[in-house]
């Protein structure tokens, strides 16, 4: 941990220290690569959305063994994790597959500007407690009836405010795969694919809204929190919760209600981690705006620089969740003979036998490392760009990012930590 904070430290120096204004890369939109079909496509779009209908027949119509059934792995594992791991490493694959833009709806209502991505916050977040705190959430039937639902809620919002409002600023995985894919070094532009320098798609020349900066913190927190329930530090807050006359009192009030105390606990944890991480990063774009004294507001400072924080969310995503791609990825090779756990074995891989012992302690404590410190070097090379595009000269632009290097030395040392413990414990 001292290690990897020590690096950060250095990282910043030598930005410092040799990197000036006129040494910052010239804008560019990538080398080109090659044409898209509009029927190519439109073919992979139609294949994806037969996946799609397949998956959640599966969860409704097979057995509802979470283990034995296409939709708990296709959702959690392939494409949650698998999805994010491409988006973020080759190009944002969500945008060429995204089954439900289909149909491509017409606008009939204008997209009110005011709300801006803030119905993705909210779908992403309960996405994320769907994710980490929902008892059912493998429960195949269960799952397709809320895959189901976020699909019928995606065509009717598109219906009102056409595909192209809705995606922009509703359509949560959209923004999200969308977000990861900025440092993909693959990205398509007008049915053209391109190629650049991975991160170069962070340095972008519009402003981020508010929301968007929202959304990016809340995609690092919720991963960060996902770690932390693995905690000793999360079961004792359990039990101090439960200790505790008031707050066990209205655990116990709200479980007759039929709500469950454990769910309760995690809902609250997870609810906190966002608002914490906003705070954080706009007390720093705060600290960043008055040792840099140049007159800007602070909001337009954090949504200045949040997008290079997507290196962080992108190494964070890639640590933790290696280790049960590998693991419960393999539970997709005998789903393809036997989707409906009926006894089937269509391509003979029905009889696999999972390897959970892939991935071993050691190679994913230093894998997760690596990873996550050279996630914080990208960062801090990106924000140092970033600082002398926003404000002009070297000297400012250093001194504007001591608080954000401090940021990122902390968010460093907790996240090694937060990953620490499952190998120690």
């Amino acid at each position: 941990m001292s290690g990897a904070g020590a690096t950060i430290v250095l990282t910043f120096a030598a930005m410092a220290l040799f990197f000036s204004k006129t040494d910052v890369a010239p804008r560019h939109v990538g080398i080109r690569l090659f044409s898209v079909s509009p029927v190519v496509t439109g073919t992979i779009r139609v294949v994806a959305l037969l996946v799609f209908v397949f998956t959640v027949g599966a969860g409704f119509v097979g057995v509802q063994d979470p283990y034995r059934n296409l939709i708990t792995t296709m959702v959690w594992v392939t494409w949650w994790v698998g999805f994010a791991f491409v988006c973020a490493l080759v190009g944002d694959l969500w945008a060429a597959v995204n089954p439900l833009l289909f149909p491509n709806f017409r606008r009939r209502l204008k997209y009110p500007a005011w709300l801006g991505a803030w119905p993705a916050v909210v779908l992403f977040f309960g996405f994320a407690w769907a994710e980490l705190v929902w008892h059912d959430k493998d429960v195949p039937a269960y799952l397709a009836s809320a895959v189901l639902g976020y699909a019928v809620l995606t065509w009717v919002a598109m219906t009102f405010f056409g595909t192209d409002a809705w995606l922009k600023n509703g359509e949560a995985f959209s923004i999200a795969f969308g977000v990861l894919g900025r440092f993909a070094p693959l990205y398509a532009q007008g049915g053209t694919l391109r190629v650049r320098a991975p991160g170069a798609g962070l340095l972008a020349e519009e402003r981020v809204p508010g929301s968007i900066a929202v959304f990016v913190l809340l995609m690092l927190s919720s991963v960060t929190c996902d770690g932390f329930f693995e905690t000793p530090l999360m079961r004792s807050l359990e039990t101090a919760a439960l200790s505790s006359p008031p707050l066990a009192s209205a655990l116990f009030t709200a479980s007759e209600w039929g709500f469950d105390e454990s769910q309760l606990i995690a809902s609250a944890t997870l609810a906190a981690f966002p608002v914490i991480f906003v705070a954080a990063f706009w007390l720093t774009a705060w600290a960043m705006v008055r040792v840099s004294k140049k007159p800007l507001p602070v909001t337009d400072a954090a949504c200045a620089f949040v997008l290079t924080l997507v290196p962080i969310a992108v190494a964070y995503h890639l640590a933790h969740y290696f280790s049960l791609l590998v693991t419960a990825g393999q539970f997709m090779i005998p789903l393809v003979s036997d989707p409906f756990g009926f006894g089937w074995n269509v391509f003979g891989t029905a009889g696999y036998k999972i390897d959970l012992g892939a991935v071993s302690p050691y190679v994913f404590w230093y894998g997760a490392v690596i990873l996550i410190v050279t996630g914080h070097v990208i960062a801090v090379v990106l924000a140092h760009v970033a600082a002398l595009r926003l404000f002009g000269s070297a000297r400012a632009a250093a001194a504007s990012q001591v608080p954000m290097v401090a940021l990122m030395v902390a968010y460093t040392m907790v996240s090694l930590w937060i990953l620490a413990q499952p190998v120690v414990g």
